[in-house]
């Protein structure tokens, strides 16, 4: 079998290793069986696919053991990736948002690629990238923001699911970027990486009851939603919206957000679903998560 590779270079780990703890896993007591969970979820980094590294295993028995330990091991490894972002706080980048975002969604696949979604991610900001070069004779801020539409809603398809709204999945963005359907939060979180690799100055806006976006530069600002097409909206309409649902307007709404509050929403949002709908198992793991991000200790 060939050697285990996901990322060129050297890695961080030893395979050799890695499967040793397996073993120890698989033959271990009940009692002890979280011990080496923990112990496995600390060798191995976020980025690194746990099934990839199950199938490179030499013991085929053990390749369909380990297995069954996916999804326990990837918990203990987000809670442990969870307490160091909550530590950093409301940093005002989203060079994080990509490692949030990405284990969340692994609570609702465990057998999610980092490789594949950032594979995805890249592609969709080289397209972009291409448009910029093709028009840069034209390209200001304006042109920019509409071409940032273009690619992902005109091309790509990326839309608000109206019809099935509290499907989890909208919420998991590795399962957005397949189905392209998704809710304001995670559509949102899509643009944001794409324009982070740009380096375009987007910016979350946790506006009640719908998660916004904000382009603003020296010269020139404005509001996107991703959930509608990735329209156009100045602060008027956003203000208009924000009254008609009974709040009263103030700067605070319109503030940048940053990764640590992104991640909050998208977990409460998601608590909320399960607690309405099941699994209940469900909710207490993601609420234990979300604590981890809360919790007085990671400020």
């Amino acid at each position: 079998m060939p050697s285990f590779d996901p990322f060129p270079g050297t890695l961080p780990f030893s395979i050799e290793e890695i499967e040793e703890k397996f073993y120890e896993l698989e033959f271990s007591k009940p009692e002890s069986k979280m011990k080496h969970v923990r112990q496995i979820a600390s060798k191995i980094p976020w980025q690194y696919s746990l099934i990839e590294i199950i199938d490179s295993f030499k013991d085929p028995t053990l390749r369909i053991s380990g297995r069954q330990a996916v999804g326990a091991i990837h918990i203990e490894r987000t809670n442990t990736c969870l307490v160091a972002l909550g530590k950093k706080g409301n940093a005002s980048h989203y060079n994080d948002l990509e490692q949030g975002v990405f284990l969340l969604s692994g609570m609702g696949d465990f057998y999610t690629s980092y490789r594949e979604f950032k594979a995805e991610l890249d592609r969709l900001a080289y397209r972009l990238d291409e448009l910029f070069e093709l028009n840069k004779a034209i390209l200001t801020d304006d042109v920019k923001v509409h071409l940032l539409s273009r690619v992902l809603f005109q091309e790509e398809g990326f839309m608000g699911n109206q019809k099935f709204y509290n499907d989890p999945d909208n919420s998991y963005i590795t399962k957005v970027l397949k189905t392209k359907m998704g809710i304001p939060i995670s559509l949102s979180a899509v643009y944001l990486l794409i324009a982070n690799r740009l380096n375009l100055p987007v910016y979350g806006t946790n506006m009640p009851l719908h998660f916004i976006l904000q382009y603003e530069s020296e010269t020139y600002s404005t509001y996107i939603d991703p959930f509608h097409g990735g329209v156009l909206l100045e602060r008027d309409t956003c203000e208009k919206f924000l009254n008609s649902n009974g709040y009263k307007v103030t700067s605070h709404f319109f503030a940048k957000t940053s990764t640590l509050n992104i991640l909050k929403r998208m977990y409460r949002n998601l608590i909320q679903i399960y607690k309405q709908t099941g699994p209940r198992e469900m909710e207490t793991i993601l609420t234990k998560q979300l604590s981890l991000l809360e919790s007085k200790q990671s400020k």
